[in-house]
């Protein structure tokens, strides 16, 4: 089964609203801002890894060069403390920018999924498809809604290129959303 991409796409959304809550915690220096910092790597690692990303290695290796760094003995008037609150500062941009790699063209999927459900609709809503009964369970009414989509010989191509893109998990949720009853 495909995975959700809305799932993948509010996942990393939630993970890059952290990150300036994390760069405040460097600006004002606290001292667990390195640690903070180190565990938004690791969770945000376990998360492309859970969805099968193979850019999970790539944090591994900054939480390894912070590691690293930190296992280096005081040399000098550099303290460990300062190269390895340095160290986690310059893996900053290239995280965030592991990550917006895979949200970026997945939010890009998806608004034009949600799209092209918003185009169908209205002829859809026009032809009188669109008719709920609530006595029927919501999830099997746009699953039967879903199935008509595919049968008009009008909307089949565009339906069907959105299940293509995203899954069909995902377009039901989209006209979940964007469905209006009258």
């Amino acid at each position: 089964m495909k995975k959700s991409s809305i799932e993948i796409v509010n996942a990393i959304y939630e993970k890059l609203m952290q990150v300036d809550i994390l760069v405040n915690e460097f600006e004002s220096k606290k001292t667990s801002a390195v640690d903070n910092w180190f565990v938004w790597l690791k969770e945000s690692e376990e998360l492309l890894k859970r969805f099968n990303y193979t850019e999970c290695a790539e944090l591994a290796s900054f939480r390894s060069s912070i590691l690293h760094e930190n296992s280096i003995p005081d040399l000098g008037r550099t303290t460990k403390r300062k190269r390895t609150f340095s160290k986690a500062l310059a893996t900053f941009q290239p995280a965030q920018i592991v990550l917006l790699k895979i949200y970026k063209p997945l939010e890009e999927k998806i608004e034009t999924v949600r799209n092209l459900i918003r185009q169908i609709l209205v002829p859809a809503k026009e032809a009188g498809m669109i008719q709920y009964d609530p006595s029927v369970d919501f999830t099997q009414y746009l699953e039967s809604l879903l199935r008509q989509f595919q049968a008009q010989e009008q909307l089949a191509p565009s339906i069907n290129s959105a299940i293509a893109s995203i899954g069909k998990y995902d377009v039901l949720r989209i006209l979940a959303e964007e469905i209006q009853f009258e």
